[in-house]
């Protein structure tokens, strides 16, 4: 289920193990809180077991889910495995065991996050909730209830561009928000302005900025957004990767105009308001350039790993190449 129908089925009845998937932290977190509200646990001290880091036996949490909780209904055993390796994970049976007659006073929460490690845990036994980033819809709303909170107000615009900016990761969005509010102090509208000044936008909006400019020849806005990435330091060596990333999606996106932006983002393994913004600017580069392109990267992809080269040099060359075709 998406993470909006989450506290109309906890309403109505609790399940007896959830599986929490996605990239959204604000999300994850808040589906975690609302099993916890909803599922009536007391004493929280007493009746909530986490187990997350370092090698975990299954064995253990098995033995934590089937002791009764104290003073109280229901107990959350909960297995954090966001940055968890397979090899930390021991005995991940005994849980699909369990959850084949699970203890009716006790929920298990798994909460995996993005991690694309396949564990082994049976999926029909789990409650799967989907904590991706939500519809820019709901997130507009989310942003307009902030806002008027403080007593501020916003065009749809002006949260569309602080949408784009945070890429529709809510976390992001919030802690801005606050951000934003303080920035306006006793003015009552927020603005694109607003936004451009006091909002750093995620980097692989960035890439999109870039790829934009690249496509309208404009050098200028090109050094300017490369300058304001690699001012980002740690961040700024994943560059390459994000530029190779954007233009190889690009690139199966040409080829695959005809399909659905739900087919494209199943194919490319995003969401669909990615395919969105990538449609913008399929237009912009010819087949045969974005061809070229992909091949320049695949071949700065093997020099940076064999260390023939920088990773200045590489965005340098890849830029200076788009810039002249």
């Amino acid at each position: 289920m998406k993470f909006e129908e989450l506290k109309n089925s906890l309403k109505s009845k609790i399940a007896d193990a959830y599986l929490l998937s996605g990239s959204d932290e604000f999300l994850l977190t808040s589906a975690y809180n609302l099993i916890v509200k909803y599922s009536g646990v007391e004493f929280h001290d007493l009746n909530i077991i986490k187990f997350s880091e370092g090698v975990i036996d299954c064995k253990d949490i098995v033995r934590a889910l089937d002791t009764m909780p104290v003073f109280s209904n229901k107990k959350i055993v909960c297995l954090d495995i966001r940055m968890s390796k397979k090899s930390e994970i021991k005995n991940i049976q005994d849980i699909n065991d369990y959850l084949s007659n699970p203890n009716s006073g006790a929920i298990l929460v798994v909460n995996e996050g993005s991690n694309d490690v396949d564990f082994g845990l049976k999926k029909e036994y789990l409650t799967i909730v989907d904590c991706n980033k939500l519809d820019i819809k709901i997130v507009s709303a989310k942003v307009m209830a902030t806002f008027q909170k403080n007593q501020k107000v916003a065009s749809q615009d002006t949260i569309n561009m602080l949408y784009d900016y945070c890429l529709g990761d809510l976390s992001k969005i919030l802690v801005e928000c606050d951000k934003l509010v303080s920035f306006v102090g006793e003015r009552g509208e927020i603005t694109k302005k607003d936004i451009q000044e006091i909002v750093s936008p995620s980097l692989e909006y960035q890439i999109f900025e870039l790829t934009e400019a690249l496509a309208k020849k404009n050098s200028d806005k090109v050094y300017t957004i490369l300058n304001d990435m690699k001012a980002k330091k740690d961040e700024y060596k994943t560059v390459p990767a994000l530029i190779y990333s954007h233009f190889r999606r690009l690139f199966m996106v040409s080829l695959n105009k005809s399909d659905s932006n739900a087919e494209v983002a199943k194919m490319l393994g995003v969401k669909e308001y990615a395919v969105k913004m990538i449609m913008k600017q399929v237009g912009l580069f010819s087949k045969s350039n974005l061809k070229k392109i992909n091949e320049l990267c695949i071949n700065l992809d093997y020099d940076l790993k064999q260390s023939n080269i920088s990773i200045d040099n590489a965005i340098n060359l890849v830029v200076l190449q788009i810039l002249n075709m």
